[in-house]
């Protein structure tokens, strides 16, 4: 079966609100292409602009982010909803991590 994106991008772009909330908690207000910037370093893989820029917007539209300008730059701040979103989010990451876990353990093994 043909992917239109590659199975790593698929997982990253259903993870990426976590990760820039948890970016921006951890180190501060970021500008966008920061923020691209520190995933692709986290993810070894390039981002494409327009899933960062528009996983901003929709950020901010949602209530999670708030934006205000800096020295020319759009520069993003989590909001009490955002915090409150990853808060949520936390137990999902712990369920889904045994999960993976178990996946990866399952096909690392070798077969009996």
């Amino acid at each position: 079966m043909a992917y239109r994106e590659t199975p790593k991008m698929m997982i990253i772009r259903g993870l990426l609100q976590v990760i820039v909330i948890y970016l921006l908690c951890r180190y501060g207000d970021m500008y966008g292409y920061q923020l691209k910037l520190k995933i692709e370093e986290l993810h070894k893989k390039k981002i494409p602009h327009g899933v960062m820029y528009t996983t901003l917007k929709r950020m901010v539209k949602n209530g999670l982010l708030t934006s205000y300008e800096r020295d020319g730059k759009t520069m993003y701040t989590v909001t009490e909803g955002g915090k409150k979103f990853m808060r949520n989010h936390v137990s999902i990451l712990q369920n889904v991590e045994e999960i993976i876990h178990e996946i990866i353990s399952y096909y690392s093994s070798p077969p009996k």
